[in-house]
């Protein structure tokens, strides 16, 4: 009887943990998207002194402030989207949380 038991505790810690297994493979392009998200409003600043340290004088600055302001909404939309697409097939489970 005790054998019994011990099976059907194995059998449903297995059945509550095994939809969780691949966890790991979506907690990187998670905190990916997190760290893109946290670093964007820094790419106009880093771009526009990239540009006018290392460009030409009044067109590298410039050139700054547009590679700086594409980058920073692309990265925006790009950690969004990393973020979003890491937790899209948990989000069946939501419905067990409630």
């Amino acid at each position: 009887m005790k054998k019994l038991k011990t099976s059907v505790w194995i059998l449903i810690f297995l059945a509550i943990f095994i939809p969780f297994a691949n966890a790991y493979q979506d907690t990187n392009r998670f905190t990916y998207g997190f760290q893109r998200l946290l670093l964007a409003p820094f790419q106009i600043p880093i771009q526009v002194l990239q540009g006018t340290l290392y460009g030409p004088p009044i067109v590298g600055t410039l050139g700054g402030v547009l590679t700086g302001t594409f980058s920073t909404i692309s990265n925006l939309v790009g950690g969004t989207f990393d973020m979003a697409a890491s937790v899209a097939p948990y989000a069946k489970y939501a419905v067990f949380a409630l």
